[in-house]
């Protein structure tokens, strides 16, 4: 077992008078909680203090981009913390991730690490150096939230310890600039307005591939736990994975060799087929003139299917910036917008933001067929319509005889006129100015006649589309995604809202002024006769008061989202406003609080002794640990 657990933070120091996230006590507690909790009126908790929202607090939003200073290791929440009523059928492992770290090198390493750091943590704002140019720039964190079988809600969160966390914690600074000038470019971008949209840019990474100090793998993006198997995604680098139960990091992962080389380049998306139990990734090779995408396909096991190696390899014209995709049953989903390279910049600089720019050529719809499909590649292109298809988030896809129908969440940039700087929208004109206007489309391709046309399905700003996954690649009726409080205007992610497919229709909650929520998640019911029924489950979501500057668990009722929040769980801590996660109600994920106890509490050993282990070069097939790179452990005496 110790061999499985890395590095991992542990602050046994006091940082007195250091403004952040602070959360409650990481030493081992155990509460025990009855799931009969505080009543609330009719089984429903109202918006604190009964407070409805008439428009977003931006000071209250900002406040949610603070760096957290302490992890959790382990929390067990008593009855105390909890509001309302955690059903009983609720059972299993949510798990999410986002950027905690926006003063760079401001978590300090273990006492017995060989290289202490040059400066010591600093407050958000005091060092404008250190401070990182946009929040999609902050070093990851996971917060893993298990319902288990015995009743008991047990909280963890924890920074994942990549390369680049480690090597700038040791060095007390922000070590990794190559994407400086292409947060400062904002909406000037020769490519798009989209370079720098919150919360997340159309420009992810710098254009250097490999491994190299340009090209920070935050592994912020997504949570994905798959065959027993957690990681975290991040668009152009390497997945990382860590223990399910304590988060502590394991390094790299180059999933049991499917990833042939350590530079190989990944993406941030996982496609789940709930039809054949598969899981689907992707990668993107990039050259100026063609670029080479992978499609993995991992079966249950997370070992890659036996259908031509579990890979589909084809080439796409141009340099294709893609950043999200889809599946349905025969294809892998991609839309290349019209963005060129520029030789010489890209040969000189990479550095995107000068390297891109918009092309002439229209936007493509890229249909490549999956391992084991008899379907031929086909590439679809978008008529124009004065809008630009890209950073778009894919909601869903399936096939209906010829056609193939994708949702998806498109960003209009066209109202963007510049960036903004930590802590990124305190007014909700700063945040209009950076933010792109964000509706639900429906593409619907005609695969026999080679076309495409495109529909509005809500003009609702909103964020983070799901379904419930066992949906996915199959004909859906319910997407449930964050929204702003302005209705069609650009605002933050606050609400929570139920969009019907085939009624064309919105149903929406709405929390107080100073409370934002992020993606929501589906949660089927456990053993439930109803787990037919689409919307039988329960939507929940990370919700951050900017009031207290604190963060919830909400519980809603996903047959009811109008009515709110079931139960609203207090986390004692604050976690930043985050990006993408996942729910698993798997048996194996619903472990007891002195299981995940044991493991914390190991981990926490481990990182107190300094171990100095720090990657797992091919976890799935076997454990492989190497000593990490010198510079990561000597770098300042060769700097």
């Amino acid at each position: 077992m110790a061999a499985a657990l890395q590095v991992l933070l542990v602050l046994s120091y006091a940082l007195g008078g250091v403004q952040g996230f602070i959360g409650s006590s990481i030493t081992s507690r155990r509460r025990t909680l009855l799931r009969a909790t505080v009543p609330a009126e009719e089984g429903r908790v109202t918006a604190s203090n009964d407070e409805s929202s008439t428009g977003p607090d931006m000071k209250a939003y900002a406040a949610g981009y603070k760096t957290v200073f302490e992890e959790i290791s382990f929390q067990s929440c008593s009855a105390q913390d909890i509001q309302g009523t955690v059903p009983v059928d609720l059972r299993g492992t949510y798990f999410r991730a986002g950027p905690a770290m926006f003063s760079a090198g401001s978590i300090v390493p273990p006492k017995k690490s060989i290289v202490q750091p040059r400066q010591p943590p600093v407050p958000d704002g005091e060092i404008a150096d250190r401070m990182v140019l946009h929040p999609f720039e902050g070093d990851g964190a996971v917060l893993a939230v298990t319902f288990s079988e015995t009743g008991d809600i047990i909280v963890r969160y924890k920074f994942v310890k990549t390369n680049g966390f480690i090597n700038e914690r040791k060095k007390g600074s922000r070590v990794y600039k190559g994407m400086d000038v292409a947060r400062t470019l904002g909406a000037t971008a020769a490519a798009s307005k989209l370079a720098n949209d919150l919360p997340l840019p159309l420009f992810r990474h710098h254009l250097q591939p490999g491994l190299n100090k340009n090209r920070k793998n935050t592994s912020n993006s997504r949570a994905v736990y798959w065959g027993k198997k957690l990681l975290t995604l991040w668009e152009g680098g390497q997945p990382y994975k860590l223990d399910a139960l304590a988060l502590s990091t394991e390094g790299r992962s180059m999933l049991g060799r499917a990833i042939r080389r350590e530079e190989d380049p990944f993406g941030g998306k996982m496609v789940y087929d709930s039809a054949k139990e598969r899981a689907l990734f992707y990668a993107v090779d990039h050259d100026p003139s063609r670029s080479e995408v992978t499609v993995f396909e991992f079966d249950s096991k997370f070992q890659l299917v036996p259908e031509k190696g579990g890979k589909s390899e084809t080439y796409l014209p141009g340099f294709a910036l893609l950043n999200d995709f889809t599946a349905t049953e025969n294809y892998a989903i991609f839309v290349q917008p019209n963005i060129q390279a520029n030789g010489m910049q890209y040969l000189v600089q990479k550095e995107p933001s000068k390297a891109l720019s918009a092309s002439s050529s229209p936007t493509m719809i890229h249909l490549i067929p999956r391992v084991g499909s008899s379907r031929q590649k086909q590439t679809v292109t978008l008529p124009p319509d004065g809008s630009f298809d890209a950073n778009l988030h894919f909601v869903n896809a399936y096939e209906s005889g010829d056609n193939i129908l994708v949702d998806a969440i498109c960003s209009d940039g066209s109202k963007m006129t510049g960036t903004s700087s930590w802590p990124w929208g305190s007014s909700l004109e700063e945040y209009r100015a950076s933010a792109s206007k964000k509706s639900l489309w429906r593409y619907t391709i005609d695969a026999r006649k080679g076309t495409v046309t495109k529909k509005c399905l809500s003009n609702m700003h909103g964020f983070f589309g799901v379904i419930n996954p066992a949906k996915s690649m199959q004909r859906h009726r319910y997407i449930y995604m964050a929204i702003g409080a302005t209705a069609a205007e650009v605002a933050p992610p606050q609400g929570l809202a139920r969009f019907d497919c085939e009624k064309e229709q919105m149903e929406q909650w709405m929390p107080a002024s100073y409370e934002f929520c992020g993606e929501p998640m589906y949660a089927p019911m456990q053993s439930s006769s109803n787990n037919d029924e689409e919307d039988a489950g329960y939507i929940m979501s990370v919700l951050y008061n900017g009031k207290t500057e604190k963060s919830e668990i909400v519980i809603l009722k996903a047959n009811d989202i109008a009515s709110g929040p079931i139960a609203r769980i207090s986390l004692g801590a604050a976690v930043p406003h985050g990006l993408f996660g996942c729910f698993t109600p798997s048996k194996e994920a619903q472990w007891a609080p002195d299981i995940i106890g044991r493991r914390a509490k190991l981990s926490d050993k481990m990182e107190a002794q300094g171990n100095m282990w720090n990657e797992v070069k091919s976890d799935f097939s076997g454990l492989g640990l190497r000593f990490d790179d010198m510079e990561e452990y000597f770098g300042d005496f060769f700097n």
